[in-house]
């Protein structure tokens, strides 16, 4: 599918997920597509995180998923692999941020350096950047990119996907949906 086919579908599409590595741009992303579609944005690290960065229970998560996919449309950013099985099939369309580890690393490390950690609107303040995090990041495109790329081929074939690289192109991608309105 063309750029700008892409584009018209993600500009109709109803609930959009937004994936990639921690520090790969989501939130950033979520909250522009949100406002320019005038959709709600759900932040799923806002959802599952309790404060104290007190995870929920998996049993308890997955039926939290559940309600917040029946919603009519969202914009909901996270990857959470673990429901990522209920949400692929629910969305409209998935956009993936697929940019290098050291691009994500950079981002997190400069967040928790610039960014007021109470006025987060994606996560509960206290986030702890400690070396399970990091490895999280490192890993990722070995680790967690495949088994994203496998739910969306077992769950989302006939959905639209758009994926990222650069900044650039997020940049562009932005100006087309904006310019689409």
């Amino acid at each position: 599918m063309d750029f700008q086919s892409s584009i018209r579908q993600l500009c109709s599409a109803k609930r959009i997920l937004v994936l990639g590595s921690s520090g790969s741009g989501k939130t950033t992303l979520t909250l522009r597509l949100a406002h320019a579609l005038n959709i709600e944005a759900i932040h799923l690290d806002a959802i599952f995180w309790k404060p104290g960065w007190v995870s929920t229970p998996q049993p308890e998560w997955r039926e939290v998923v559940r309600g917040l996919i029946q919603q009519e449309s969202w914009i909901m950013d996270g990857t959470y692999e673990s429901t990522l099985d209920l949400r692929i099939p629910a969305a409209d369309a998935a956009i993936v941020l697929d940019r290098s580890r050291l691009v994500c690393l950079w981002n997190v490390l400069k967040r928790t350096a610039s960014v007021d950690d109470h006025c987060r609107p994606d996560a509960p303040a206290g986030q702890k950047i400690d070396l399970a995090f990091l490895r999280y990041i490192w890993n990722y495109p070995k680790v967690t990119r495949p088994f994203v790329c496998d739910r969306i081929q077992q769950y989302g074939q006939e959905k639209t996907l758009i994926r990222l690289k650069r900044a650039g192109e997020v940049e562009r991608l932005m100006l087309a949906v904006e310019h689409f309105q």
